[in-house]
């Protein structure tokens, strides 16, 4: 193999391909970037076996070939020749020659047999977004998702139809959030439960990209398809919690206040929380009243009194203020509209006058 490229554009595929890769010291074939030619193109992959990618970027090509090189060496050998514009890659069995105008490396690598194969997912339910739809969707809920995989259906993100909204969905049973994302095209005939490592990868790669993608979905894959760009991801095989039935379809109270204020607020109530992030609300809608107090006995209190819109009845509980401080970044108002049922039933927060993002929190009982 032997060929000439942008050092820049090689560069952004290599790094982005290597943190894919799989650190496994009893198969070091997974720590490698797999590079092969095709006419004027180079293909670029990498896999951990639950995430894998494909780039293609142009290149004037001598000689056609492919070859294994470990990714973070070559990424950080690639972000450390920032003065070359043109780099050339030569390859003799599984040993790769990267030459530019005033360096010559050799990088050993492995012959590209073993290296594994990227599932091509063409057939299933298939739907199109811009990149920075399906990132805002992801963002929107993935703080909510479970960090443990005891119970992978719920350290993963849950995308579904409903009407002409993409609907992605993340909860831990302490919290849910719900991002709505208008969708016209083609039905989904099923649920989709992917991973949340797995899905985070695929979000950081599309984030340098602003183009349609095309999204694939099978019983076990999930793919990802640009111009230069081939994501897939093993999906979850199980039920997402059926998490609508717990989504309240009224309130007893409601406090409105814009976003700021409540954001600062809680910043600095939790400075004064204890182990659970615990933080009481006191609500008196008669006598214009809301209170945010929070307690530690081995720093101190706080009490602060916020200016909102009051209505329903008086009530007062505990909330996780991490858990709503989190909500906020996903919520674009500048006000906020929050609903109570009861001390003992969840709390439930939105962006004034905008439905597309919702936020549950359950309250805390110790």
């Amino acid at each position: 193999m032997n060929l000439s490229c942008n050092r820049e554009f090689l560069q952004k595929c290599i790094s982005s391909a290597d943190r894919v890769t799989g650190k496994h010291l009893s198969l070091p074939i997974l720590g490698t970037v797999f590079i092969a030619t095709d006419h004027k193109k180079i293909i670029i992959r990498a896999t951990n076996l639950e995430v894998g990618v494909e780039f293609q970027i142009p290149a004037t090509i001598k000689t056609e070939g492919s070859v294994a090189l470990p990714g973070s060496l070559l990424a950080n050998i690639l972000s450390s020749i920032t003065d070359e514009q043109e780099i050339n890659i030569s390859v003799s069995g599984s040993v790769g020659k990267i030459t530019t105008k005033t360096k010559n490396l050799t990088i050993k690598g492995f012959l590209p047999d073993d290296f594994p194969t990227i599932p091509l997912v063409n057939e299933g339910d298939k739907f199109t977004l811009p990149a920075v739809k399906f990132i805002q969707g992801v963002k929107s809920v993935v703080g909510s998702a479970a960090i443990s995989d005891i119970k992978p259906e719920i350290s993963s993100i849950y995308i579904h139809q409903v009407g002409d909204f993409l609907i992605f969905a993340a909860t831990d049973s302490f919290r849910l959030s719900e991002k709505k994302i208008k969708y016209q095209g083609t039905a989904l005939t099923h649920g989709i439960i992917i991973p949340v490592k797995n899905i985070l990868e695929v979000v950081r790669i599309l984030e340098q990209n602003q183009e349609d993608i095309s999204f694939t979905a099978t019983k076990n894959q999930f793919s990802c398809a640009g111009k230069s760009v081939y994501i897939t991801s093993r999906v979850v095989q199980g039920v997402y919690p059926d998490y609508e039935q717990i989504l309240p379809k009224g309130h007893t109270t409601e406090v409105v206040m814009l976003k700021q204020d409540l954001l600062n607020t809680l910043k600095l109530s939790t400075l004064f929380s204890d182990k659970f992030n615990k933080i009481t609300f006191t609500i008196n809608p008669q006598q214009k009243k809301c209170i945010i107090a929070t307690k530690n006995t081995e720093i101190g209190e706080i009490e602060s009194n916020l200016t909102a819109t009051l209505s329903g009845e008086p009530i007062e509980l505990s909330l996780n203020g991490k858990h709503l401080f989190d909500s906020l970044g996903s919520i674009e108002k500048d006000s906020v509209i929050i609903q109570f049922n009861g001390a003992d039933k969840p709390a439930v927060i939105r962006g004034l006058g905008d439905p597309s993002f919702t936020n549950l929190t359950m309250p805390l009982t110790q």
